[in-house]
């Protein structure tokens, strides 16, 4: 025990104040004795002995409180000669480094995956950092929620919208990419689709080229009025679609896919084409198009444009061309007579050259021959309603049905010698004819209008008539006799009195 720091006279002074005033001598003794006993066992007291506390003199009031800790511990003491019966196996340690051997096996297979050359080329391509608008090679890493996660080079990895896809890729997939940008606090790059539209916010994230969803809000004069997302912008009317379209109110309302083909911040000016797009699409489908193609297949199109000289059909990627006497079996004036712009049409490929690229297209050799049955529907001497097509120096022809035509022959259009069949018939007008003959291996078929008329009367015979119809029919003086006749063939004629046998 510490003996006390206070001055003797303060020290005196307290011992004086209490009831058993105890010695400093005492206090040194007994400090002395503790000291020497403590290597050796306490005996028990014969009294309890009186415990001093520093500062002060007066008895404790009671027991001191321990520590939570330090009775817990008296509680539970810890057995230190116990051993564990029932201790774990330790892995056996064999190698060298200090480690198992199927941790050595592990770490081995996954380390002959890699190259030294392969690290290195990462780790220069990580020092690198991919521009804005590059086009790279990209793997999906993985698919979650709207987003789809890419692994690029150099150990990079860039994020894209779902709503780029038509359909989501799987796993593993390699595809074509663009960067778009770098998040520098997720540390990913902003990829795009090509082909694929870009989410625009201002006037910044726009650029020539890229390819936009705009919603058309209406129309005029020029072309269609849109919007991309608070961007305002404008379709040309050519920039609609590859063929003409004639009604722009067909397309107001319709979110449509466009390429930005003129953007000017500065005048709030931004022009785009629909059918961009579409000609971006049809190039992957024309490479395809061309390793397949070939004379006398049968395809679907759709009519884009028409010409004086015949109609161009979209077969999917590429044009041919359907010249007008090979749109229909009846002879056409313009191809407006036979499809319309835009119209569905099937087209079978009569010639294609691959060199040039131009395709031949027939249209009429898909619809059924019209003189197929022909003598079933039609016979000579039939008397049948024509439509007169076309005139000729030598006769007229008349369309009896789509792709049925036959000619009447000038020297059949009236009795009378016919000098210019413009006189007696135009085209246009409905006649009525006699077939005289069908000749269904040449598709031609003989026609008459005169047949179907009365024959003239004879010269002569008209001329008797007429005088006959001169001359005055004379009144009777003697009034037709309208009894029985007297007399007959019994009796005598009075020729016997002169020597006559009537």
């Amino acid at each position: 025990m510490s003996t006390d720091s206070t001055p003797p006279e303060e020290n005196s002074q307290a011992q004086s104040s209490d009831d058993n005033p105890v010695s400093v001598e005492d206090e040194t003794s007994a400090a002395t004795s503790e000291e020497s006993t403590t290597d050796q066992e306490p005996s028990p007291p014969t009294t309890p002995a009186r415990k001093i506390s520093i500062g002060s003199q007066r008895d404790v009031a009671g027991p001191v409180a321990k520590p939570k800790a330090v009775e817990a511990a008296i509680a539970n003491p810890l057995e230190m000669d116990k051993k564990d019966d029932a201790t774990k196996p330790v892995a056996e340690i064999k190698s060298t480094d200090g480690l198992s051997d199927d941790l050595d096996a592990e770490i081995e297979a996954m380390m002959s995956s890699f190259s030294m050359d392969s690290v290195v080329e990462n780790t220069q391509a990580a020092e690198t950092q991919l521009e804005p608008k590059t086009r790279l090679k990209a793997t999906v890493a993985r698919i979650h929620g709207e987003n789809i996660f890419f692994s690029l080079p150099g150990q990079y990895e860039g994020i894209a919208s779902v709503t780029h896809f038509k359909s989501l890729p799987t796993e593993g997939t390699e595809l074509d990419v663009i960067v778009r940008d770098l998040n520098k606090e997720d540390g990913l790059y902003e990829l795009s689709i090509p082909g694929s539209a870009v989410n625009v916010a201002d006037w910044d994230d726009i650029n020539e080229g890229d390819v936009v969803d705009a919603t058309v809000t209406g129309s005029n004069s020029g072309g269609l009025e849109a919007t991309v997302n608070k961007l305002k912008g404008f379709i040309p009317a050519s920039q609609i679609d590859r063929f003409r379209v004639e009604n722009f109110e067909d397309y107001v309302g319709k979110k449509l896919q466009c390429v930005v083909m003129e953007v000017n911040p500065e005048k709030r000016k931004l022009v785009i084409s629909h059918r961009g797009v579409i000609e971006r699409e049809n190039e992957a489908k024309r490479k395809e198009l061309l390793e397949t193609l070939e004379e006398g297949q049968l395809l679907d199109g759709t009519v884009t444009k028409l010409m004086d000289f015949g109609a161009f059909v979209d077969i999917g990627g590429m044009e041919g061309l359907i010249h007008i006497s090979k749109l229909a079996w009846n002879r056409l004036k313009h191809p407006s007579e036979a499809v319309d712009v835009g119209q569905k049409v099937k087209v079978k490929v009569e010639k294609f050259d691959k060199q040039t690229g131009k395709i031949s297209l027939s249209h009429r050799d898909t619809l059924e021959h019209p003189w197929e049955g022909i003598e079933q529907k039609y016979h000579p001497d039939d008397i049948v309603t024509g439509t007169v097509t076309r005139i000729a120096p030598f006769g007229a022809f008349v369309q009896l049905e789509s792709g049925i035509e036959g000619l009447i022959h000038i020297s059949e259009i009236d009795y009378k010698r016919v000098v210019a069949v413009k006189n007696f018939v135009n085209e246009g007008d409905q006649v009525t004819v006699k077939i005289l003959s069908i000749d269904p291996q040449n598709n031609k078929m003989s026609l008459s209008m005169k047949a179907t008329q009365a024959p003239p009367i004879p010269k002569a015979v008209a001329e008797q008539q007429e005088a006959d119809e001169d001359i005055p029919v004379r009144e009777q003086i003697v009034p037709k006799h309208k009894g029985p006749l007297k007399g007959g063939t019994g009796k005598p004629t009075g020729g016997e009195q002169f020597g006559l046998k009537w």
